[in-house]
């Protein structure tokens, strides 16, 4: 079973190719996606900076849930 990480990881190469550039470092790549999502939201009519905030939200109970289900 694939991870949530290994899902990005597969949706990052995939986007950096659509593009037609490379991925020169994770780090650019994945700000450059999130900054293309924050574009995409603010067209779309959306509170981008909510909806990151809610992500970030979802990210730390799901690490905490992680290591809660770790320690078992």
């Amino acid at each position: 079973m694939r991870t949530r990480s290994e899902y990005a990881r597969q949706a990052l190469e995939h986007y950096c190719r659509s593009k037609g550039e490379p991925m020169d470092t994770l780090e650019c790549a994945i700000i450059d996606l999130l900054a293309d999502l924050l574009h995409l939201a603010q067209v779309e009519g959306l509170d981008a900076f909510l909806l990151s905030r809610i992500a970030a939200q979802h990210f730390l109970v799901e690490k905490e849930t992680a290591l809660i289900q770790h320690e078992r």
